[in-house]
């Protein structure tokens, strides 16, 4: 935020929307709307809104001069997770799925039948009022290279809508309707079926339309259910750590790799309820999905990423983990009057670059609404929630908040979401090692990082502050590969790290991987660098507990979380309902620094040519003149003449402006840097 070259205070609040709100109802009770993010930016209240707006919402606010609206594409994916390891959506026998297990089998056959009664065409159309995509399985529709769906077609491994085919599935696999209409318990003849533990998130009005839909059909199926309403806390408690449910509605953010199948259902990801959180909470363990998992986090290319998430698709189908449903199409809001406002692609407009550029003479707060609250000081521990920057799709206020507290070796260009050099690294270079001597691949990746020397650590005693270093990075990297991944909520980006190569002369530190992927660059960049100072305190055993809003490791007078993180923001308190956060006055990127890089990234991400903030006729013109010139043997004057070789025209920098450079421009046609 700048104002006169100053930024302003920032006070996050948490407000709580309308926990039984049904999407697409005529009317909104009046208390509900007034009370809800939406009611709040059309009486003015509030600035801007984290939740997106729903569909009644949206009719409600469009033309209000008042609220601004932006629509972006969600890099997310809500689904129905359903625990296979829990009978009856699982085999609690046997861990990983074994074909010659009865249990096995029937929990398999259980899940298909269930994934054929959501009517995912329905969710999009009535309740998210056509503001989403259908999804079958975990890659974004937009990523058509990652998906083979006319093989899944063709094996018939797509779960349309059919009560008749569940009635079937289950009727083959012993689970029949008994004379109490209740559907029979396989492993107990006779005996009807125990209601099945559904936890539904109630703080998201979709999931929570969604999961009653989904309800209302299993029961009418037979299948009894306990269909529990919660809020985050308690559905996450139940759910991630102890593991004691058979369906819940979740939801994820994704990146523009289909990694969620490693992530989320590769069993190197599933700890099991005696070790503590998992990422594969699904609880899918399958030795053939695997295989084709691993190939999808550590492809050596692009070309062998696309081969492996094809298949692993059809293996995810086959054995129907869980159900994925829908990714959104997504409008966020703000208050009227706020320039500099980023609609960053699969995120919106609440991201930190809006939050470094905002500007708004006629105010000096912003009032940023949540869904959900904070339980307590240990929600801002920044190794058990992680950061979000880009915002959490899933709407987790902590983990929002630290993102603006916290910074990452490397940023992101919010236009096409590449990694760019930004935050704590001023350079980079990628190479290949030999890990075989810990047990790593031939050809391993090392990124090297060189370490700005204008990064300061906050400090609220008035003492000087001091730079952060590459030991602080080495430290970063050290520790939360100690915590675990039990602990750390970052694990997956450090779970490959193996030992890390200091360069002091030249501030440069090099983080070593065991192996061989394209993706090592975006794993090391995104982790989240702590301050020695403070967590050389905190042994790893006990960064679970860790609350850094009251301790003070360090003995200097003051709580921990004053003195940590890099970033333009700097926590100054909290309660049950908000967390405040005010300017660093040292913060190391002044406000032109930051316009001159959001243009350089809107011309390289959006296909900006002449850098005037807009993709219009000029930028196509410029295109249409250098098309097909390279930087070798074309003509270098007079710029801009045809057939002359303009660097400016060449987007994604290869040497040559072909069409790949106008289809950016031709794709963002119209689009501005606001």
């Amino acid at each position: 935020m700048t104002d006169g070259g100053h930024k302003k205070d920032l006070l996050i609040h948490n407000l709580l929307g309308d926990p039984d709100l049904q999407l697409g109802a005529p009317a909104r009770a009046v208390d509900a709307w007034s009370n809800s993010n939406e009611g709040s930016l059309e009486n003015g209240t509030l600035d801007i809104a984290g939740w997106p707006l729903d569909a009644w919402s949206i009719d409600r606010l469009i033309g209000n001069p008042n609220v601004t609206l932006d629509e972006y594409a969600a890099l997310g994916m809500m689904e129905i997770d359903m625990n296979n390891q829990m009978w009856p959506t699982g085999d609690p026998t046997s861990k990983f799925y074994t074909p010659t297990s009865l249990q096995s089998n029937l929990s398999l056959a259980f899940r298909q039948a269930i994934a054929c009664l959501i009517d995912r065409d329905s969710i999009v159309r009535d309740v998210l009022n056509g503001y989403g995509y259908r999804m079958d399985v975990p890659v974004l529709p937009f990523q058509s290279q990652y998906i083979d769906m006319n093989n899944y077609t063709a094996s018939g491994l797509i779960y349309n809508f059919n009560r008749t085919r569940a009635a079937a599935i289950l009727d083959r696999a012993g689970f029949p309707i008994l004379p109490s209409g209740l559907r029979q318990d396989p492993t107990t003849p006779g005996v009807a079926l125990k209601p099945l533990i559904f936890y539904i998130r109630q703080d998201d009005p979709i999931r929570l339309q969604a999961g009653r839909m989904l309800t209302t059909e299993l029961r009418n199926i037979g299948i009894p259910v306990n269909a529990i309403i919660a809020d985050r806390v308690g559905c996450l408690q139940n759910v991630l750590v102890t593991y004691n449910y058979n369906l819940y509605t979740g939801a994820w953010a994704f990146d523009l790799f289909p990694t969620r199948y490693f992530d989320l259902y590769s069993s190197y990801m599933y700890y099991g309820p005696t070790v503590g959180r998992s990422a594969n909470y699904v609880g899918f363990c399958n030795h053939d999905f695997d295989a084709w998992a691993l190939k999808v986090n550590y492809p050596a290319n692009m070309s062998d990423a696309e081969a492996a998430a094809k298949t692993a698709g059809y293996l995810f189908l086959k054995y129907c983990p869980s159900v994925p449903l829908y990714c959104l199409r997504l409008v966020k809001a703000y208050k009227t009057g706020w320039t500099g406002v980023v609609n960053m692609a699969g995120y919106g407009i609440d991201n930190y670059w809006s939050f470094l550029a905002m500007s708004n003479p006629d105010d000096i707060t912003i009032d940023y609404g949540f869904t959900s609250g904070f339980g307590s000081g240990s929600d801002f521990n920044v190794i058990t929630h992680g950061t979000m920057n880009p915002p959490d799709w899933g709407g987790n206020p902590s983990r929002n908040v630290l993102g603006l507290m916290y910074e990452n070796m490397l940023g992101y260009n919010p236009f096409n979401l590449a990694p760019t050099e930004f935050f704590i690294a001023n350079a980079t270079s990628v190479g290949s090692w030999d890990a075989t001597g810990v047990g790593g691949d031939t050809d391993a990746t090392y990124v090297n990082f060189t370490v700005c020397d204008n990064v300061f650590w906050h400090n609220a005693t008035g003492q000087p502050r001091r730079p952060l270093d590459i030991y602080d990075v080495n430290f970063t990297f050290n520790y939360v590969k100690a915590c675990g991944p039990s602990v750390a909520s970052n694990y997956p980006l450090i779970a490959d790290f193996t030992h890390a190569a200091l360069y002091p002369a030249e501030n440069k530190i090099g983080i070593y991987y065991s192996k061989r992927s394209c993706r090592v660059l975006e794993w090391a960049g995104s982790l989240p660098i702590i301050n020695r100072d403070i967590w050389s305190h905190v042994a790893s055993a006990n960064a679970k507990s860790f609350d850094p809003t009251i301790s003070d490791v360090n003995g200097d007078g003051v709580p921990d979380i004053y003195e940590d993180g890099t970033g333009a923001w700097q926590f100054t308190g909290y309660n049950s309902t908000a967390a405040s956060l005010t300017e660093d006055p040292l913060y190391y990127l002044s406000s032109m620094f930051i316009a001159n890089r959001l243009a350089e990234m809107f011309h390289d991400g959006a296909g900006d040519v002449n850098l005037d903030a807009v993709v219009n006729t000029l930028d196509l013109a410029l295109m249409a003149r250098a098309m097909f010139t390279n930087n070798v043997t074309s003509p270098k004057i007079p710029l801009c003449g045809w057939g002359v070789w303009n660097p400016d025209c060449d987007l994604n920098h290869d040497g040559v402006v072909d069409l790949l450079d106008l289809a950016l421009v031709a794709t963002n046609y119209g689009k501005t840097m606001g």
